[in-house]
């Protein structure tokens, strides 16, 4: 009797190991597929990056807008943002000062994360699970 307890203890801890093991693989390849996602997107932001800094260093501060960056800086301005029609991806962008420095994010929504540029870090965000995917330090 006591054996068979013990048993049947071992096959449940078993199968406990088991379906974590499956739904732990699938979880990482969730998450690697996805942090995949966010580097794609964060090079296709590069050339955005590039031209937010040629704009500052061209004129000594940040440009008001994506938009303010064609025809000089980039050839069309990049995908936007349009909640007034309901689109809720594209590239948003934003300066912010903390009273001395004035700096800026570049964000891309993609469904329930996306990736954002807070100089020099590309971070990937998987519905609040965040990561640096990709760094422009020198």
């Amino acid at each position: 009797m006591r054996l068979g307890s013990q048993l049947r203890s071992v096959l449940i801890a078993a199968g406990v190991f088991v379906l974590l093991g499956i739904f732990g693989v699938a979880g990482l390849r969730l998450v690697m597929s996805r942090a995949g996602e966010f580097r794609v997107q964060a090079q296709a932001g590069q050339p955005i990056v590039r031209a937010i800094e040629e704009f500052r260093k061209q004129t000594g501060r940040y440009p008001p807008s994506l938009s303010d960056l064609t025809p000089k800086y980039m050839a069309a301005v990049p995908d936007l943002p349009d909640k007034s029609q309901h689109k809720y991806s594209g590239w948003d962008y934003r300066t912010a000062t903390n009273g001395i420095e004035v700096s800026y994010t570049l964000s891309y929504y993609m469904g329930r994360g996306g990736v954002e540029y807070e100089p020099p870090n590309w971070i990937g965000d998987d519905e609040g699970h965040k990561t640096v995917i990709l760094s422009n330090a020198k």
